[in-house]
């Protein structure tokens, strides 16, 4: 069953198949300009956090992300690194990563605990944070939890599976909500779910919302502090956990998300990024 919730989990959520083409360009998404790397770096440096939604097997954006990570590290040694990839209860394993206290072999169990995509994508991503010292703060649900969620419902969760999770009710943006429907019409067309859609939404929420109360919880005990997010476009995009945001406190985010097949469909706008990675078609 496991496996079955994590295959659903991962269709339904994330959503980011893998698609050939090097990045190349970005485009503001207010005036669909095209913009320097430079420039799109000198206009999200004042923001409290940079959302980069990711495809999780492209190697060429996270080449991309990496290089405005270097960029922002570049104006505010104060940055740190959130990732979708590991869950709360993974947190002191990053903490030992960053702090040079785990070597690569030791820390790499831990890695493929928390994610199923190879090393190699991410490694030097992490060997950046490692080698300055970067936070790399952990932001998803226990799979457990979720796990729950996804079978039964937010109301299956115990107390136990609760602690250290924001408070519910836990709610999506009704463009995100509209977006999973139509993601899921695309991906499955008549065939009957193998769970109630709205555990699914349910699951999304609550992982938007622990994301964004885990970077609220960061930028508030660290002030001046800046907070890239790595996490799925789904998530990433801005009525995903930057929405979720405005519920723990005020914040300026900006949003970086990769263009998509599914943007053919979807249209984003403005609404939804502030800019947007071009590829090679």
């Amino acid at each position: 069953m496991r496996n079955v919730v994590t295959v659903a989990v991962a269709l339904y959520l994330l959503l980011c198949a893998a698609v050939a083409g090097a990045a190349t360009s970005l485009v503001r998404m207010g005036d669909r300009t095209p913009v320097p790397l430079d420039r799109v770096v000198e206009e999200i440096a004042p923001a409290d956090a940079v959302f980069l939604g990711d495809t999780h097997d492209d190697r060429s954006l996270h080449a991309k992300q990496l290089e405005i990570i270097k960029a922002l590290y570049a104006k505010n040694p104060r940055l740190a690194i959130g990732l979708e990839m590991f869950t709360i209860d993974s947190q002191s394993a990053l903490d030992g990563w960053t702090s040079g206290k785990l070597s690569e072999s030791e820390f790499l169990p831990i890695y493929a605990k928390n994610w199923s995509y190879p090393w190699e994508l991410y490694r030097d991503i992490f060997l950046f944070a490692r080698d300055n010292k970067i936070p790399i703060i952990a932001l998803n649900v226990p799979k457990a939890a979720i796990g729950k969620v996804v079978r039964a419902g937010a109301g299956a969760l115990t107390g136990s599976d609760l602690a250290g999770l924001p408070p519910g009710p836990w709610s999506l943006s009704p463009r995100q909500a509209e977006y999973l429907r139509l993601i899921r019409q695309q991906a499955f067309a008549n065939l009957p779910p193998r769970f109630p859609s709205a555990n699914f939404d349910q699951a999304q929420a609550l992982r938007n919302h622990t994301m964004a109360s885990f970077v609220m919880r960061y930028l508030e005990r660290t002030p001046g502090s800046q907070v890239v997010v790595i996490a799925g476009t789904w998530h990433s995009i801005r009525n995903g956990v930057p929405d979720s945001m405005k519920r723990y406190g005020k914040v300026d985010a900006r949003v970086i998300l990769q263009d998509l097949v599914e943007f053919t469909w979807l249209k984003p706008t403005a609404e939804d990024a502030d800019f947007l990675i071009l590829r090679d078609r």
